[in-house]
């Protein structure tokens, strides 16, 4: 028999995001018959096995399970958060923040999902769809929703847990933006005064060298004795020094004269 590494161990007792979402939601007390006629309405509707944290929700709503799933009324104006909650203990599932923004819901029984689009709508939480067999999965992908939804459920801890390692992913992001927007920027960098050395160099090799007034020729010296200078530098060690508009000027002229020859 193979043994698991230290790493693999660690790794299967870790509980999932999406679980400790349903260990927080199923905790909360629920004393009110309307409300526990909502929560075990949302764990029954969509049709799907119920086990886990929905069966132990469930079994604490018994007293108010006196028939058929036909006899469990919603009140769609009280007991939809409650109806969610039971719903996404039911066939819900959220990815791991930390690489996706995402909750699926995946209802069997098609009219619970027309009645739980109706309550995302009725939150202003955007939703797609998708059929997969018998299966309606219900997408929630945005960022903002998701949150908006582990609140909307009661997961309040886990709302901060999300939020936190979205403020790390986001602020991750920037940095990789900014470090990728310089690092481009100082390939152009390069490459330009590449190019212009490569000109001034043609230029100065050629007849019309002679022909280039003092001022622009010995602008070309300069450039070409301190290849890794910037425009600014190289403007500072010519004799009188001159500033970075000037220099740049004098670069300017110089490769469009390099470009004619």
């Amino acid at each position: 028999m193979t043994s698991k590494s230290p790493k693999q161990t660690a790794e299967d007792k870790k509980e999932s995001f999406s679980k400790l979402v349903k260990a927080e939601a199923a905790a909360l007390p629920v004393k009110n018959t309307e409300d526990k006629r909502s929560l075990a309405s949302g764990i029954i509707m969509p049709g799907t096995p119920i086990k886990d944290y929905a069966e132990e929700v469930l079994m604490k709503c018994r007293d108010v399970l006196t028939g058929s799933q036909e006899k469990i009324s919603l009140d769609p104006k009280n007991g939809a958060r409650l109806f969610l909650r039971g719903f996404f203990l039911a066939c819900g599932y959220i990815t791991e923040p930390t690489s996706a923004y995402r909750i699926e819901l995946r209802p069997v029984n098609p009219e619970a999902a027309e009645v739980i689009t109706g309550i995302l709508s009725g939150f202003d939480i955007p939703y797609s769809e998708a059929e997969r067999g018998e299966i309606h999965s219900i997408y929630i992908s945005n960022g903002d929703a998701v949150s908006d939804i582990l609140g909307l459920i009661g997961a309040s801890t886990a709302r901060l847990n999300f939020e936190s390692i979205r403020i790390e992913r986001e602020v991750y992001s920037d940095i990789n933006r900014a470090v990728n927007c310089d690092s481009g920027n100082t390939g152009r960098q390069a490459e330009a005064a590449a190019r212009r050395g490569e000109l001034i160099g043609k230029l100065l090799a050629s007849p019309e060298a002679e022909k280039l007034p003092r001022s622009l020729y010995e602008a070309a010296v300069v450039h070409q004795n301190n290849p890794g200078a910037s425009i600014a530098e190289l403007g500072k060690m010519m004799n009188p020094p001159i500033g970075k508009s000037g220099m740049n000027h004098r670069l300017t002229r110089l490769l469009e004269i390099a470009e004619s020859i």
